[in-house]
């Protein structure tokens, strides 16, 4: 806390520096930099220097939701004001711009290492390209009236698993991991990321409201096209398709019923277990990574942890 705490920025003009340090000091999970510390810690006693690293994640993530809010026109972050609500639109444009800049910043400023820091960046900045398409796939699904589901696995792996498991690689490189096991952590981060995001779309629908922290059945009522919703039209026959299509293009059903009668149809068609069949494939594929690494399996007790965090929240 103290190095982040350190980072505060007292720039002026106030306007543009005060939405940067608002944002980074609402209270989130912090779940990149701290996987990031974690893997690093393998390697390395000496996790000091992977703090600059640490912050420009977390300032590119939190960068992401400042502009995804605006997009979404999300009134709340964190179960406060978004940024563009606080201050305004514009505002919250401009100051997401110099988040995304100091996240360089804090790359360069990462250690002297000259091959490494080359490393880092390009492995960033191809992240930060992916996000960007991934966030562009999301924004275009709203409009489109059919999505396969390959499609949409692509979108969550760039949107979300990508930055994870860039994490987890980041972490890696700075400790002074090889190659090899590099790339083991990116691709575990990167189906543990994937999981993660279809477990997101079971709790949205199955999961209970006051462990989960957002409304049930929230997806549903604004029509997003879910991981559920998708296999539910690949499964379905003509009759069901057409049901849940209507369903979903139904603004006018009360929230409760619109709800019941699309849960309903997921249930006939139980994409409810396709989707945990799927979790734990990828969360196979991810261990495969995990014990493919070079390390003794001792040392690895706190990435296991980890795992087993992200994944813990119950239906």
């Amino acid at each position: 806390m103290d190095y982040v705490q350190k980072q505060k920025l007292t720039d002026s003009p106030v306007n543009l520096y005060a939405p940067v340090n608002y944002l980074m000091e609402l209270e989130g999970k912090r779940i990149r930099p701290i996987a990031c510390l974690i893997v690093a810690n393998i390697y390395t006693e000496d996790i000091q220097k992977a703090l600059p690293v640490v912050y420009s994640i977390e300032m590119f993530h939190n960068f992401t939701l400042m502009h995804d809010d605006i997009m979404d026109n999300a009134d709340m972050r964190r179960s406060k004001p978004s940024v563009h609500v606080k201050y305004d639109v514009n505002t919250a444009i401009l100051s997401g711009d110099l988040m995304m800049i100091m996240s360089y910043k804090h790359i360069l400023e990462c250690c002297d290492d000259l091959i490494l820091k080359n490393k880092l960046l390009k492995l960033f900045t191809n992240t930060a390209i992916e996000v960007c398409e991934g966030q562009q796939y999301d924004m275009d699904f709203e409009n489109k009236k059919e999505v396969a589901l390959s499609d949409y696995l692509l979108m969550i792996k760039l949107k979300t698993a990508v930055l994870l498991a860039s994490t987890f690689k980041t972490g890696a490189l700075i400790g002074g991991a090889d190659d090899n096991d590099a790339i083991h952590f990116y691709d575990l981060g990167l189906n543990l990321g994937l999981a993660f995001q279809i477990q997101d779309d079971l709790l949205d629908t199955y999961g209970n409201q006051n462990t989960f922290g957002k409304k049930i059945g929230g997806d549903i009522i604004q029509n997003k096209k879910t991981y559920l919703y998708l296999k539910a039209l690949e499964l379905a026959n003509d009759k069901e398709k057409n049901k849940l299509i209507s369903l979903y293009n139904n603004n006018l059903l009360p929230e409760k019923e619109k709800i019941e009668k699309v849960k309903k149809i997921f249930k006939i068609l139980d994409v409810k277990k396709h989707a945990e069949d799927l979790i734990e494939q990828l969360m196979e594929k991810a261990f495969d990574h995990y014990h493919a690494l070079s390390v003794p399996e001792e040392k690895l007790k706190e990435v296991k942890n980890l795992m087993g965090y992200l994944l813990k929240r119950k239906i």
